[in-house]
């Protein structure tokens, strides 16, 4: 019979485990929307719908329909752009990129000076990875005061217009920062985004607000303000 409080040799190998993997860990690597400030603010709500919009738009059908489509094509390509340009014959995506994401984000983002502090706080290099375009996430990083805590963005443009969850667009990213994909925690809002990551061998860390993507059994954390203590519990950081 175990002793209560009994610390066995298989727990201490697991502990001793995730602080080797910290050693390995050299970098962190952030999604942007819905993962830097909380999903609740309703600007992707706002992306989303304008992406509905101009679905309905271009193929001259109904909303309802073009939210469908969205959906499937987004299942098969990615993203709705992805799904508009390889199935839909798109050709010009600056032209969907400029019209989906809104300029007056002060309305959906306060602004947050503990993220600074927070970010900082944690001595890892970082970048963001996001399918939004560069513009976009200058003005997200600005409002939130971040704007110097990431040595790169990587956008939409950086990998083509086929950004996550296309592998080549995580291992473009791995090969510019200069690690393998094992030394890099990735942390996004999107279930498939981190298994495609993950796939690679890649560490992952969701960020779920509301609870949504929980059934695909990754490291979760509710939001970012939790990162310390999930390094710190996690790998041994601090």
């Amino acid at each position: 019979m175990k002793k209560a409080g009994l610390v066995l040799p298989a727990q201490i190998y697991i502990s001793w485990m995730r602080r080797c993997d910290f050693m390995h860990l050299e970098y962190l690597l952030f999604d942007l929307d819905n993962t830097l400030y909380h999903a609740s603010s309703g600007l992707f709500e706002e992306i989303s719908r304008r992406m509905t919009r101009f679905v309905a738009e271009y193929f001259g059908i109904p909303e309802q329909k073009a939210s469908i489509w969205r959906k499937e094509y987004s299942s098969i390509y990615g993203t709705t752009l992805g799904g508009l340009m390889q199935a839909g014959g798109l050709d010009d995506p600056e032209q969907f990129i400029l019209d989906v994401h809104p300029t007056d984000i002060d309305k959906y983002v306060p602004e947050n000076p503990g993220l600074k502090l927070l970010l900082e706080s944690v001595n890892l290099p970082k970048s963001i990875l996001t399918n939004s375009p560069l513009e976009h996430a200058r003005r997200v990083l600005s409002r939130l005061g971040v704007s110097d805590c990431f040595e790169k963005i990587f956008d939409i443009r950086f990998s083509g217009f086929q950004g996550k969850p296309v592998p080549e667009c995580y291992m473009r990213v791995c090969k510019v920062i200069g690690k393998k994909s094992g030394e890099v925690l990735f942390i996004d809002d999107l279930p498939q985004y981190l298994e495609a990551f993950r796939d690679l061998g890649g560490e992952v860390l969701l960020v779920s607000e509301d609870g949504k993507g929980e059934e695909a059994g990754f490291p979760k954390i509710s939001e970012i303000g939790q990162l310390p203590g999930y390094l710190r519990n996690t790998y041994g950081l601090f």
